[in-house]
């Protein structure tokens, strides 16, 4: 009977949120087709334009009709989490009753990892701990079209990185109202206040800045 000792309940790595399969979806097939016309516009039509000498004025325009829609969604869509997990001790695995506790009082450092999407709407995971994510300020919140509700500071993680790689994310668009697309989205909402009620206290304010990618 030993081997019951082993059982859990739930991974090491838990899925918290999740954002939803049609938003993510639309959300990555929109970053994708903005590219596209990107690439038609600039990479096909702009230089025909100026081989067949138009007028600067209309080059610039057939340029701008696949730059400005390829800004704009890269712009807007960087802050969208398409999914959170959280790293659990053992001890928060065995049962739901103490996952429960667990979420309630998450320390500073327990690990998570958000996933954002790229330009071209591929998966990608800003890992970092508790302490590093808190409720965007209004000068942030107001940022990106409102979208950004957390934020951390990035400047430690792109110090330490090379200058040709893309910068951490520092802002993030957690949708609110969707915990019950996954079926641990109720802890989601429990460390949610935890990092409010931290953020409120000041209690974070030594662990800024550790987290990576």
């Amino acid at each position: 009977m030993i081997w019951l000792l082993d059982v859990t309940v739930y991974p090491e790595r838990l899925i918290i949120y999740h954002a939803g399969t049609a938003r993510t979806t639309f959300i990555a097939c929109l970053k994708v087709t903005t590219l596209f016309v990107f690439g038609f516009f600039d990479m096909i039509m702009t230089p025909a334009y100026i081989t067949a000498g138009q007028p600067l004025l209309n080059t610039a325009g057939v340029a701008l009709c696949g730059l400005i829609p390829a800004a704009y969604v890269a712009w807007s869509t960087t802050p969208f989490v398409a999914a959170v997990h959280l790293h659990l001790p053992p001890y928060a695995r065995w049962s739901r009753a103490i996952l429960e506790r667990f979420a309630r009082t998450a320390p500073p450092n327990t690990r998570l990892d958000v996933t954002t999407m790229s330009l071209i709407g591929k998966p990608r995971v800003s890992s970092m701990v508790l302490s590093d994510l808190r409720p965007a300020p209004p000068a942030s919140a107001r940022a990106r079209l409102g979208t950004v509700n957390f934020v951390r500071d990035t400047a430690l993680a792109d110090a330490q990185r090379k200058w040709w790689r893309f910068r951490a994310v520092a802002n993030f668009n957690v949708q609110e109202g969707v915990e019950d697309t996954v079926k641990t989205g109720w802890v989601w909402r429990d460390v949610r206040e935890g990092i409010v009620k931290r953020a409120a206290a000041g209690g974070d304010q030594g662990n800024v800045g550790g987290g990576k990618k």
